[in-house]
């Protein structure tokens, strides 16, 4: 009988402590400190006055109101705290009790109150293996040990809630570091930009603090304006100017973005004449690439490019490119599509109606043999012959045989 009075007495407790910490954790309880020596828990109802003349607090028993003198010190606590300080004294010195005050705490995001019951139940049951797991232990050799005290003795750090070895920390503050000072850079640039744009007082100064950018820090952002298509060529040659004196891989990428899509040509030829400056060949190599496109006015527009790098490792690639193919939808309904081919007299090569199909067509691209030519030696032209350019090309780029044999032997 007494037992199962112990029983349903527990049960009644953890009920009342599980009402209790249900409720919102973002309430607020004071707890007041008296010039008597005790305290008095409440909710004061005055916050506001000031000066302070009196304290009007509602408790449990109803409302007080004390002297200002009275009161020692206003200790402030989310309700949700004091009410579980209040009832933990009674909790029962058991497994089940703690585990459910756990996971009421957890509920609540009382996560030290979370962790100290956790640590209860493996007091009373050691080899409480959930409870392990979720204290962060692992089973080493039929022992229980603590992962972060096991991942630190081999190396490991915690950093954003992983594990990670020092170097991978180092890596990770220096590219936290590095996307710092872009963002300080980005809030200055763009200050700097709006005072030019809306002639403010300032807007001297900040030319001259743009032009004296010298921090590869501030690249990503310089890039992002230079291929800005609202803002005026004037601020784009100045963006242009700065990245040319800070030089590296982003400036070359934004320049490269800058001819591709930028349709002032103004700003095109500067961008070719800074990459040529430099012979980039991160720029050769973008443009070879284009040379491949299915379409034939990307094609010519890269070879226009290389001719204005003038690198000469482009030469083949441009021979290459003489002659391309393309394919090309013709027919299809009552559109009338232009084709390319003269079978059709009268025609003109137009080809009306009919179900629509894919074709392929070689196509000679005379913007490939200017950029050649402006490569080659003067008086070597063999016009869009591609085989005999890739015959001379063998020619001049085999090395002479050698007769080792001596004479007279």
């Amino acid at each position: 009988m007494k037992t199962q009075f112990i029983k349903s007495l527990r049960t009644i407790q953890l009920v009342i402590l599980t009402a209790v910490i249900s409720l919102n954790s973002d309430a607020q309880a004071d707890t007041f400190q008296l010039s008597s020596g005790s305290t008095l828990n409440g909710k004061l109802l005055n916050p506001e006055q000031e000066p302070r003349v009196n304290y009007i607090i509602e408790t449990a028993f109803g409302k007080v109101t004390l002297d200002a003198k009275q009161v020692v010190k206003v200790v402030t606590k989310p309700l949700v705290l004091q009410q579980y300080e209040e009832s933990v004294a009674s909790l029962p010195d058991t497994v089940e009790a703690h585990l459910e005050m756990a996971r009421k705490c957890k509920t609540v995001n009382l996560l030290e109150q979370h962790e100290f019951h956790l640590e209860q139940v493996l007091r009373l049951e050691p080899d409480h293996a959930a409870v392990r797991q979720q204290l962060g232990y692992v089973k080493v050799g039929g022992k229980w040990r603590q992962e972060d005290v096991l991942m630190r003795q081999q190396g490991y750090i915690r950093h954003q809630g992983r594990w990670r070895t020092v170097q991978e920390v180092a890596v990770l503050e220096a590219n936290e570091q590095v996307e710092q000072e872009e963002i300080q850079w980005r809030t200055k640039i763009t200050r700097w930009e709006d005072a030019i744009l809306r002639n403010r007082p300032t807007a001297p100064d900040a030319i001259k603090s743009i032009r004296e950018i010298k921090d590869y820090r501030a690249t990503k952002t310089l890039a992002e304006r230079l291929n800005e298509p609202k803002l005026p060529r004037e601020m784009k040659l100045m963006y242009l100017d700065v990245l040319t004196e800070i030089g590296g891989s982003v400036p070359v990428q934004a320049m490269l973005k800058c001819i591709t899509e930028d349709p002032d040509d103004v700003m095109q030829q500067r961008c070719l004449d800074q990459l040529r400056e430099w012979q980039s060949r991160t720029a050769m190599h973008f443009f070879t690439s284009l040379l491949r496109s299915n379409d034939n006015k990307t094609v010519n527009s890269a070879a226009n490019a290389l001719g204005s790098l003038a690198m000469k490792d482009a030469t083949l690639p441009l021979i290459e490119a003489l002659t391309t193919t393309h394919k090309f939808q013709v027919g299809g309904g009552n559109n009338v599509n232009a084709g390319f081919s003269g079978n059709q007299p009268g025609l003109g090569g137009l080809q009306f109606g009919g179900k629509p199909k894919i074709v392929e067509r070689e196509i000679q691209n005379r913007a490939a043999l200017s950029a050649l030519l402006s490569l080659v030696p003067e008086g070597i032209n063999y016009g869009l012959n591609e085989d005999q350019w890739m015959n001379w090309y063998i020619r001049v780029n085999t090395p002479q045989q050698v007769n080792l044999r001596r004479r007279g032997l």
